[in-house]
Parts: structure tokens; sequence; C-alpha cells
């Protein structure tokens, strides 16, 4: 349960009231990890557990603002880095600060394995759930170094997104040259059924652009929920295709997890897939784990099993 850490702050101005405030919540797991590709294959003990500040106020107006960032990230959001900060109103919502992208706001990724989120190292995009844009997921065109900008619109079963970085990734070398990226989304849902469509563009200041369309689909069936993705890209990326599955399964406390994908760079290709399981104890514990593999030559497995927690 969040805990109030500074209580509502009533600023009287007037006959007009503004209120202002603090929260402090947290997450935590430990557990047990085997990670194949690592020098030794023996298991290892994994832990960690994060404080987390949600900043919320209202002006005079009516317009929304605030902001969150993990107490391990404090350096990082006082330059934009890291955590985000919000606007809102009749007008949309616009956010700064470590964003995705608006592709990646509209499609999303595929469901998160294990208690850890499994995942490792780039190989064709084949180690773990996350779906490939240009911007977000720290890739080459989005580093950690890279604030972004990303403002959502919704009006009934439509919501659009816009989104850009400042263009400099705080980093050396012509691989990893200022790149300006900018990206758009737009996602139709109703019911259970949703369909998104996203492009973006990566501008280098040195090299060519790359550019990326990338359509989603989403529908619920009961207790299921399957999501399917299909993206091309072109120019610096050009014969890049990679499509994917996920689904998601309910029943009362347990949520099984699943999903195989597949990037395709010319004549490489790398297919990865993943399968896990979650059960909750209530009062913001779940017991999860999971394991997920590709085809890459020399991988291996990679499985976790643990404790989550909510604060």
């Amino acid at each position: 349960m969040k805990k109030v850490l500074l209580a509502t702050t009533v600023l009287a101005m007037t006959a007009t009231v503004a209120a202002a405030e603090v929260t402090l919540s947290g997450n935590g797991r430990m557990g047990v990890v085997y990670n194949g590709n690592a020098a030794s294959d023996k298991l290892q003990f994994s832990s960690r557990i994060r404080a987390v500040f949600t900043m919320s106020g209202e002006t005079d107006g009516g317009l929304a603002f605030g902001g969150t960032f993990r107490a391990d990230n404090a350096g990082g959001a006082a330059n934009g880095s890291a955590g985000n900060i919000f606007i809102s109103g009749a007008f949309g919502k616009l956010a700064m600060g470590d964003v995705v992208g608006a592709a990646e706001e509209v499609i999303g990724d595929l469901p998160e394995i294990g208690f850890t989120d499994l995942s490792g190292g780039l190989v064709l995009n084949a180690n773990d759930n996350d779906v490939l844009f240009l911007t977000g997921d720290g890739n080459i065109y989005a580093s950690a170094g890279n604030p972004g900008a990303l403002y959502t619109y919704s009006t009934g079963g439509l919501t659009f997104a816009l989104g850009m970085n400042d263009g400099n990734n705080n980093l050396s070398g012509a691989a990893f040259d200022d790149t300006q990226a900018y990206s758009v989304g737009v996602k139709y849902a109703v019911d259970a059924y949703s369909v998104s469509l996203g492009y973006e563009v990566a501008d280098p200041s040195v090299g060519t652009s790359a550019k990326h369309l990338i359509i989603g689909g989403e529908a619920t069936f009961g207790t299921t929920t399957v999501k399917a993705y299909y993206g091309d890209g072109s120019g610096a990326i050009a014969g890049l295709k990679h499509y994917g599955l996920g689904v998601t399964h309910k029943m009362d406390a347990l949520t099984l997890k699943a999903y195989v994908k597949r990037t395709e760079v010319g004549a490489a290709d790398a297919t990865g897939y993943g399968l896990g399981a979650a059960y909750s104890l209530g009062g913001g514990a779940t017991v999860e784990g999971g394991i997920v593999d590709n085809n890459v030559a020399g991988s291996k497995p990679r499985a976790d099993l643990g404790i989550k927690f909510t604060f």
C-alpha cells in the first residue's frame, strides 16, 4: 500500500484552493537466477529494493501536473535523463524526461517473463520480451542520457501520440553520434480489441537516417489476452523485419504468460521465446518465475524464480 510521505498541502489564494501531494511507494524482489550466457552457469541470488517518489498537484485553473522518480535515480531525475514530469488537461498530456517514444506508447511490449524480467545482451533483439523500437528501451538511438518529450491525447477510443528526443546522446564516437529522433503513434480501442500504428525516424548527425513502421493489435477473450505486432525498417535499417506474439492467461490468483518473436535482418535471423507464471499471494506479494531462450548459436536458456513485492 502506498504511504503518504507528505500530507496534502493547502495553499489559499483568495477563494481558490490548490493542493499538492508527494507519496512514497516502492518495490522489491528476491530469488534465484540462472544465466546460461554468463561466465558461470551456477544459480545466483538476486535481490533489490527500490523507493519511488510520486508528486502530484493541480493549478487553480484545473490543470494537473506531477512527476515520478526512483530514489536510486535521483541524480538522473535532476537533469531529465531519469524519472519524468508532466502537465495535463483538456489539451492532452505532455511529459518530459525518461519517456518512451510515441510508437512504443501505443504498441508496448510483449509479456514480461520472470521475477527479474529476464533479459540479456542484444542479439538480433532475441533476448527478451521487448519489442524493437528506435526510441525508448535504451537502444542506440535513445540512450539513458537522451531525455525526451511525449505528447498524448485521447478522445473516445482514439489515442494519438507524438514523441521526440533532444538530439543529444551524451556519448562519444561516430556510432553513438547525436541523434534526433521523432515518433508518431495512433491507437484505436473498442471493447476488448485494439489496433495500433507507429512510425519512427532516427536522424543522426553522422550517417544515414533510420526509419521504422510498426503495427500492433491486441484482443481479450474472457481471461486470455493475445497481442501481436509486425515491424519493418528502412534507410539505415533497411532489411529489418520483426514480428511476435504474446499471450497472457489468468486463472484466479495464477497468471500464465508466454511469447515468441522473430527478427530478420537480411540473411540473418533469430527467434526468441519465453514462458512464465505468477501467483499472487495477496497484500502486494507475488511468486513469479520463468524461462527464456532463443535459437542464436551458442546461446543458452535463462531462468529465474522468486518473490516480487509492491509497497
